[in-house]
């Protein structure tokens, strides 16, 4: 056994050894956070979402929604250093609102971070397949290019977290680091044609009426989601009470401000008057960053950037995968979903069973309605899915704080006991206003109504297990994975004894 690594074997089965202890460090729970958010992505994607709503102030709307992350950040953070453990969203959950909520948490945000895998292998058929004609003039499906990804993605989870981890963080600088210096050279080429102002960051472009003002919040929201992933990694990062909150934290500031700086050079690239341009060219071309780039740089840097979005959205799926594994695996060994899904890899230590099923779902899910609809249309559809489950997920993270933080740290001040987690709760509150009104038209409107039938369906396999009182505390799974599995867990397990 390698220094550091320690054995958390609950039975028999070499295949419930547990995951590797203290496998990473720092820079391996950042580079999970880091690539988890998908700057590059975000700001071809998403950045436009938010400029189609807020116009020229999208960059005001953008450092608000960055001020409800922090806050969701900081109440994560805190909750760290007074739980036990390396603890986890759902643990927090937990010990503010109870046990059942907790598991209600968990359940309910597994329908989206599932989701996240055929999300991102829809999008990188979409960005491959252009790439692969614009660039190198010669066409492959989309469909193709999902497989592909996906068994990339397979093979390095299967091979372990800090392989992954390490291309995560390589492609992180490579292709954040291009998405930086694009965006400074276009502001640097506005400010020499004398059109440079602050005027974005100024709320009098912004929407007046909340509908509008909603929507845009939302899409700022949705560009930040996967900062918190990291908090999977309790088990396998080296100090977590310490590592996991910085990662979050400095993922967070670190893409946080390359989003902004590349937002602002977006609607200062195209200046007040282009804003409608700008929106037009995102409905034709799917992003308006091709077009900005030719016209103030250069085509060659266009081709660049075509091949680094693939990059960068590839490094999102490997890390992506790498999270909902892991809580697919922590359910598993609470015994919440089948025993299967918590086996290791003996020797690797990998949740393979977990990562085999959750990349043939996801493929499942990529191929079928993207094949039925289209891959736009689906990525529309999930990535609209998500950022409502994941709002609710954050807005219970803060009602958690404020009653939990009343009991544990009554001695804390105001700041930290209350402005933070309402701060939070506010920002977050028209993320869900603006998922069922206005209507979004249909496959849309289905969106969260699939995830509230899921919450149902949910809170029917709650009902079960507590009426045949099995174990509905999942803390101790995510909490710190490599603890002994509870005997009366094992008890309670259908055909155990």
């Amino acid at each position: 056994m390698e220094a550091g690594e320690r054995s958390v074997q609950t039975t028999g089965d070499p295949r419930e050894q547990g995951l590797k202890h203290r496998e990473i460090g720092f820079w391996g729970a950042a580079a999970m956070s880091i690539a988890a958010m998908g700057p590059l992505l975000g700001a071809l994607g998403v950045a436009p979402l938010i400029v189609s709503e807020a116009g020229f102030s999208a960059p005001f709307i953008f450092v608000v929604c960055w001020i409800a992350m922090f806050a969701v950040a900081l109440t994560i953070g805190r909750f760290s250093r007074l739980l036990p453990g390396a603890a986890s969203l759902y643990s927090y959950i937990t010990h503010g609102l109870g046990e059942r909520l907790g598991f209600l948490s968990a359940w309910w945000s597994f329908s989206y971070y599932i989701l996240f895998i055929p999300l991102l292998l829809s999008a990188i058929g979409l960005y491959a397949q252009a790439a692969g004609n614009d660039v190198f003039s010669f066409n492959v499906e989309w469909w193709v290019w999902a497989i592909i990804a996906a068994a990339i993605v397979t093979a390095l989870a299967i091979i372990g977290i800090r392989i992954s981890m390490r291309i995560d963080l390589v492609l992180a600088l490579i292709c954040d680091g291009f998405l930086l210096l694009i965006s400074l050279i276009i502001i640097g080429d506005v400010i020499g044609d004398g059109d440079f102002t602050l005027s974005p960051l100024s709320p009098s472009h912004a929407p007046s009426q909340f509908t509008g003002l909603s929507l845009a919040i939302a899409f700022g929201v949705l560009i930040f989601l996967g900062f918190e992933q990291s908090f999977v990694l309790g088990e396998e990062t080296s100090d977590p009470h310490g590592n996991v909150p910085k990662a979050i934290y400095a993922s967070l500031a670190i893409v946080g401000t390359v989003l902004f700086i590349a937002t602002f050079a977006l609607v200062l690239g195209f200046g007040q008057s282009g804003i409608t341009r700008l929106n037009n060219l995102f409905g034709s071309q799917g992003t308006p960053w091709f077009a900005l780039v030719q016209e103030r740089i250069g085509k060659g840097w266009v081709d660049v950037l075509e091949v680094l979005i693939v990059f960068s959205i590839l490094s999102n799926t490997i890390a992506s995968t790498n999270s909902v594994v892991r809580i697919q695996y922590g359910m598993g060994r609470a015994r919440a979903l089948p025993r299967q899904l918590g086996w290791t890899l003996p020797g690797r230590r990998t949740p393979y069973v977990s990562i085999i099923v959750n990349i043939a779902l996801g493929l499942a899910i990529t191929l079928i309605p993207g094949l039925v609809w289209s891959p736009t249309s689906l990525f529309a559809f999930l990535g609209f899915l998500i950022g409502f489950a994941a709002a609710v997920t954050f807005i219970l993270i803060a009602l958690a704080a404020l009653r939990y933080f009343q009991i544990a740290s009554a001695g804390a001040g105001v700041f930290r006991r209350w402005i933070v987690p309402i701060v939070a709760i506010i920002i977050l509150i028209p993320v869900v206003y603006t998922s069922f009104y206005p209507n979004p038209g249909y496959p849309l409107n289905w969106a969260p109504r699939l995830v509230l039938i899921w919450l149902g369906v949910g809170i029917i396999y709650l009902i079960w297990r507590v009426v045949r009182r099995q174990r509905v505390d999942l803390d101790y799974a995510f909490r710190e994975a490599g603890e002994p599995v509870p005997p009366e867990a094992l008890a309670t397990e259908p055909g155990v004894e």
